[in-house]
């Protein structure tokens, strides 16, 4: 299959570097050019937990992409309409686009672009870390559930083919989209405002406060007719409150770096979808309030 990855960040690469590995023909499209120039002069640089591997991918601005059956988005949310309008092209000549992004509300922003019979959408648990141009680093599992929009056309039928390539065809992809985005908001918006590592908000927060956060997100899942598992989620932050203490969150590093952050898609959708509801969701209403002041000062 011919695959782009939109969005060649961190994790863009390593999902890039994985289905390359499984036989895929992938192309890995960003902006950054320190990357792209130096995926192309040596590979792209991939250190796994037990080697490192030098990968023959080709890398290029979105603009200069040939076309594929399937675009894997994974600008950040703020991005998704403008990064869809650049491969137009692409959508118009029948690529399928796979949302992995961050938050909720992304079939939505892709709908906008992309007809309904060919999106995807999804959630990965893949880690990545951007080392330097040209150079990420990827530990431990990976799991990518994911699910057409619609049950028949394009993307049901490229569904089948992709399933099993380090990538999991289910139809509990948008449960799993919730629980995720549940664990963020827990982490995410809790590291701006104390300005601390995973670490940090174990010590000062813990996991109680976490999870009754996690909890707000998945009562309006389920107004919105989704049903997440708390227990799951509940276990996704104990293991990082144990074990990832020394993580930053990336929308920590946005606010650092005076980029905007993904509030809107995390507590600050959460708080927009629970008014459409009549739910009460004042955690992620308060989180996401502090957070567009914290990023208003940059």
């Amino acid at each position: 299959m011919k695959i782009a990855i939109l969005g060649a960040g961190a994790l863009g690469s390593v999902i890039g570097a994985e289905l390359h590995t499984a036989g895929h023909e992938v192309v890995l499209l960003d902006l950054n050019e320190a990357h792209l120039e130096a995926i192309t002069a040596n590979g792209l640089r991939v250190d796994w937990d037990d080697r490192t591997e030098h990968l023959p991918i080709p890398a290029m601005r979105p603009d200069q992409a040939p076309q594929v059956d399937l675009v894997i988005l994974l600008t950040k949310t703020m991005h998704t309409d403008g990064a869809l309008q650049g491969i137009a092209s692409l959508i118009d000549g029948g690529a399928c686009v796979l949302t992995l992004q961050n938050g909720l509300g992304n079939v939505e922003r892709v709908q906008v672009r992309v007809p309904d019979d060919q999106i995807l959408f999804g959630c990965t648990m893949t880690p990545g870390d951007l080392r330097g141009p040209g150079h990420v680093a990827s530990h431990g599992m990976a799991y990518t559930p994911f699910d057409a929009l619609t049950p028949d056309g394009p993307a049901a039928q490229l569904a089948e083919k992709l399933n099993g390539d380090q990538m999991s065809w289910t139809s509990a992809a948008a449960a799993q989209v919730w629980q995720k985005a549940a664990f963020n908001c827990a982490m995410n918006a809790t590291a701006v405002l104390g300005a601390g590592t995973v670490g940090a908000i174990a010590e000062h927060v813990g996991a109680g406060l976490s999870r009754d956060i996690a909890a707000e997100v998945l009562a309006v899942g389920r107004a919105e007719g989704v049903a997440g598992d708390i227990d799951a989620v509940a276990k996704q932050i104990d293991f990082a409150l144990r074990e990832h203490k020394g993580h930053k969150p990336s929308m920590l590093q946005d606010v650092e770096a005076g980029r905007r952050t993904e509030i809107e898609s995390l507590n600050g959708y959460v708080e927009q979808a629970a008014a459409r509801h009549g739910i009460d969701a004042p955690m992620n209403r308060l989180l996401a309030a502090l957070v567009r002041m914290r990023e208003s000062q940059n």
